[in-house]
């Protein structure tokens, strides 16, 4: 394999307008992986992973618990079928946030918000919340039950 093969993807990747994330990278057998804190194992670093374990980081440092967050969670609603990127659970088990994470060049539009949209159509939760890594959008659920745009990160 040529060096350009085993430089470090992250390299050429832009930075993302989170907060740093210190999950651990290595390059084995010429494939880079990144440490997922959620699922405790090594997975292949592609531009979506690393947005995720950005924001996993950042909840966590929220405060929400990182025992409480599942990663590729299926939910199904009629005939839709789906995986949300990110899960997070209150302590009764039911999913209080629905996170859909794209890689960095994936704008954010209708189509994205629609996918999380769908998701809530079954699960009603407090928060929703799409990124990029570059650019984020959250809604929370208000005490009549209509989710509203929310400045700021999910707390």
């Amino acid at each position: 394999m040529s060096k350009a093969q085993n430089q470090d993807p992250r390299l050429e990747w832009p930075k993302l307008s989170l907060p740093a994330c210190d999950a651990d990278v290595v390059e084995r057998d010429g494939q880079w992986l990144i440490r997922c804190a959620v699922r405790s194992k090594w997975i292949k670093l592609e531009p979506e992973e690393w947005v995720r374990q950005h924001i996993v980081a950042a909840l966590a440092t929220a405060g929400w618990p990182l025992s409480r967050m599942v990663l590729e969670f299926p939910v199904r609603f009629g005939q839709v079928e789906g995986r949300i990127d990110i899960a997070c659970f209150d302590r009764w088990g039911r999913v209080v946030m629905a996170v859909e994470v794209k890689a960095p060049q994936v704008h954010l539009n209708q189509s994205v918000a629609d996918q999380v949209a769908r998701y809530d159509l079954a699960l009603k939760c407090s928060w929703l919340m799409i990124s990029n890594g570059l650019q984020n959008a959250v809604w929370r659920r208000d005490e009549n039950g209509v989710c509203r745009p929310f400045r700021g990160w999910p707390v």
